[in-house]
Formats: C-alpha cells, sequence, structure tokens
C-alpha cells in the first residue's frame, strides 16, 4: 500500500497565500489526503474592521476554501474560533475585557449555530497566548477557552486549543478544566505541541498534533505515541514563508524515517489515517 499523508492543522490564505486549492493541489501529488483548515483571524485575509461581522466574513472565506479543497480531491475538515492573538488585538483597540468576551462568545455561539447546519465541523482555534504579554490578557482568553469547551461539549463538536509550552502545567491546566467542563477526551485537540506536552497528552488521553520538523518526529515518533497526529501549522504567508512548515513537508519527513527504519509504514498508517479518522470522524481513504 502507498502511504498517504494528512496535515491536522493548517491555515489557508487566497487573498494574499497560496489559497487551498493550490495547496491541495499540491500536497494530493505528494500522496496528501486530508487537511484541517482553520480560520484566520480576519486582518490576515485584509478585512478591517473589529467587531462581529469581520468575522463572519472571514468565517465564510473559510468555507469557500474547504470547497476549494474538496475539489481537488482531498477529505477536508473546518475549524473557526477566536485565536488568542485577537485577544491581544482588542485589548490594544480599547476593547474591555467584558466587550472582548461578549464578542468571542457570540462567535463562537456563530459557529455552534453552523455546526448544526453541518457547514463546519468544529472551533479553532481558541486557547492562550504562547508569548508574554499582559496577564489579564491570558485571563481573558481562558475565559473564552473554557466557554469554548462548554459550546463544544453541548454541541458534539471538535475543539483545537491553541497554548504554550508549559509541559506539565499547561496540560494538566487543560485536564482540569476539560473534567470540569465534563467534555469527552476524544473532543480535544492540543495543537502545536512539544515533546514534554505530548509525553502529558498521551498520559491524559488526550489527541495533539506535531508540527512538521525533523527534530520533533525523530524525538516522538520513534516511541510510537497513540495519540499523535501531524500538522505543519502552514499560516499561508508570502511575508512569512514556510511558518511554521509546509503540508508537503509532513510526507517528506515521514518518509524519511520510513527509509531509515526508524518507524514502518504500519504505524505510519496508524498516525496519518486511523487517528485522523477517529479524531475528525471521516473515512479513511
Amino acid at each position: 500500500m502507498t502511504p498517504v499523508f494528512s496535515d491536522a492543522h493548517l491555515h489557508t490564505n487566497p487573498i494574499s497565500g497560496f489559497g487551498a486549492e493550490k495547496i491541495a493541489k499540491k500536497f494530493k501529488k505528494v500522496n496528501g489526503w486530508f487537511m484541517a483548515i482553520v480560520s484566520l483571524p480576519p486582518q490576515h485575509y485584509g478585512i478591517e474592521g473589529l467587531g462581529f461581522e469581520s468575522h463572519e466574513k472571514s468565517i465564510e472565506i473559510l468555507l469557500r476554501e474547504a470547497e476549494r479543497a474538496r475539489k481537488e480531491g482531498v477529505e477536508v475538515s473546518t475549524l473557526a474560533g477566536f485565536h488568542p492573538s485577537l485577544v491581544d488585538v482588542y485589548f490594544k483597540a480599547g476593547w474591555s475585557p467584558s466587550e472582548i468576551i461578549e464578542l468571542a462568545e457570540k462567535i463562537i455561539d456563530y459557529i455552534a449555530k453552523l455546526h448544526e447546519k453541518k457547514a463546519i465541523d468544529g472551533i479553532g482555534e481558541v486557547g492562550r497566548q504562547h508569548y508574554t504579554v499582559n496577564p489579564a490578557w491570558i485571563v481573558t482568553s481562558e475565559l473564552i477557552l473554557i466557554y469554548a469547551i462548554e459550546v463544544a461539549r453541548d454541541n458534539d463538536m471538535l475543539i483545537h486549543l491553541h497554548l504554550e509550552q508549559g509541559g506539565y502545567s499547561t496540560v494538566t491546566s487543560i485536564k482540569r478544566i476539560a473534567e470540569l467542563a465534563k467534555i469527552h477526551a476524544d473532543s480535544l485537540l492540543l495543537h502545536h505541541v512539544s515533546p514534554s506536552e505530548a509525553y502529558y497528552a498521551e498520559s491524559y488521553g488526550y489527541w495533539y498534533t506535531v508540527p512538521a520538523k525533523e527534530k520533533l518526529y525523530r524525538t516522538l515518533l520513534p516511541h510510537k505515541p497513540k495519540r499523535v497526529m501531524t500538522e505543519s501549522d502552514f499560516i499561508d504567508d508570502p511575508k512569512r514563508p514556510g511558518v511554521s512548515s509546509y503540508p508537503w513537508d509532513i510526507p517528506r519527513e515521514l518518509m524519511s524515517l520510513i527509509s531509515e527504519g526508524i518507524v514502518n509504514e504500519e504505524y505510519l498508517y496508524r498516525v496519518e489515517v486511523e487517528n485522523v479518522s477517529r479524531f475528525y470522524r471521516v473515512k479513511p481513504p
């Protein structure tokens, strides 16, 4: 069987980047079968202004991008959310914490309504800033995160979490929040983790994604973790090429591990197909 590959978290930008059509076409050529496309903040698409309408427009772009990728023969899941960097944007614009949270909750409720119509698959990404900011901004982001988890629980939605790389503290805090919210572990995904978060995610039974970096794959995958998926976290921004990696880096890095006998094709299938099919609730290729 020819190995196939998945990108469990990436962004596409048809305004200033490649866009989903070109990305899917190129990924398909290297045996890519699945992409989880996550919305970008509105300003990345050149959408001006703050407030609900700008986010509504960004979600419309996301849904159009998904259809373009599907036309290229790639299975697609879509997620939209309120990225923690947006909390920074609104604070800097003079919004109060209550105003930011009210807006974020309105957006998350809108995403849930789209999910009811089967137009979108989940919430993503939400979470905490991974860089130094005013502590009040992090608390605001976490309140939004908690609300998003509750909405995901009530609507049986998937959710991608954007978090700091704090190892035990990061993953344990999410475990406590998830347990209090009573959301099933299979609905949560910790995105763009380091080996430290991966270790605790495995221990607690949470799904997680690892970007296509040679050092990360060579550190993690020889141990054959069970809850891992691969991502590029591609932001499709020509001003920042290759951040954090390209979708087609995934097959290159994984095939290198196979050729060296570090992992075998059976394990690769589990990571690239079985895990993706289970978490995203899609049929395998």
